[in-house]
């Protein structure tokens, strides 16, 4: 009996991790990347389509249109991005090979998030490892677009209040609360969340990290290169560790095996706080009285989410 394939859609912002992220999907036999759309974030939305391109080439998989979308949040209160992935969002390591910029789509990534979610209805789970933006602008465009989708998968917020940006906001919810805020409570999807405490708990120690990258192959190789910018800043900044964040979602999304403990819960996002503006609030107590819309990941089985990178690399 064959296995049905997964119909993935990926929103990113193609930094650094986001790179490892999509060669697990690209690279995984039972899934279909049917498309990849492209959000500002750690970088401005169209480089993000050139990062993107550049991932493809070193999976083979060029034929997966790339869409640029939105390049502002939906306020226009646009972010500075983070020293972490270099000014292009990939460690300012250029390729002189990289594939030319007339391979992104002319049709805009809100447009085509809404058609290929009609196309492929009760299919498609779409994968979010950078701001929400997009994914807001869908819901606004066409109110029934969250309910065509099989699930969405989101790396982004906090379950316990601890920050990567400010005190108290993860970097993809900081980059756009509000979009945050829309998509959490009106995308009429199931959602799986992967925070920023679970990627953070579940780094990689330098010793595993360095056994990953060990490989003299193509997809190795690309990573090593795209990384070490981040590699010398965590260890400038003396990180006890590697902390890789879209890699823990795709993983949860594409091995539920990864996943070790979650909870059903309603969430929201604080767009209004002086200190807290950004951040995901987990009504944990049911204080609120109102339905659960999200799950969230606390947990994770180490091991198994190690071995997903491994085998990635080994491949």
């Amino acid at each position: 009996m064959s296995v049905k394939r997964k119909k993935l859609l990926i929103d990113t912002d193609a930094g650094v991790d986001d790179a490892q992220a999509i060669l697990i999907a690209l690279q995984d036999p039972d899934v279909d990347v049917i498309g990849i759309t492209c959000v500002m974030g750690n970088a401005d939305a169209k480089q993000v389509g050139l990062n993107v391109l550049r991932i493809l080439k070193v999976a083979d998989k060029l034929d997966i249109p790339v869409f640029v979308g939105c390049n502002d949040p939906l306020l226009g209160d646009k972010k500075p991005a983070s020293d972490y992935h270099g000014s292009d969002g990939f460690g300012d390591a250029p390729d002189k090979e990289a594939p030319d910029e007339s391979l992104l789509q002319s049709e805009h990534a809100v447009t085509a998030l809404v058609r290929l979610a009609k196309e492929h209805e009760g299919e498609m789970t779409l994968v979010c490892i950078g701001p929400l933006t997009n994914v807001a602008m869908a819901i606004r465009m066409d109110g029934t677009f969250g309910s065509r989708l099989k699930g969405c998968y989101i790396m982004g917020g906090n379950h316990e209040g601890k920050g990567n940006m400010t005190t108290s906001a993860e970097f993809n919810f900081y980059s756009d609360p509000e979009a945050a805020y829309v998509v959490l409570n009106q995308l009429k999807s199931p959602i799986t969340i992967v925070t920023w405490e679970t990627c953070d708990r579940h780094s990689l120690p330098w010793e595993f990290y360095h056994k990953l990258r060990t490989n003299n192959n193509r997809i190795t190789n690309f990573l090593r290169k795209v990384e070490q910018l981040s590699v010398n800043y965590s260890i400038e900044n003396k990180w006890g560790s590697f902390i890789p964040c879209d890699e823990v979602l795709v993983a949860c999304c594409l091995n539920h095996d990864v996943i070790k403990t979650c909870h059903d819960v309603y969430a929201t996002v604080e767009i209004k706080g002086q200190y807290t503006w950004g951040q995901m609030v987990v009504d944990w107590k049911s204080v609120l009285k109102k339905e659960n819309n999200v799950k969230i990941v606390t947990d994770i089985e180490q091991s198994v989410y190690e071995n997903v990178l491994m085998k990635l690399v080994q491949g």
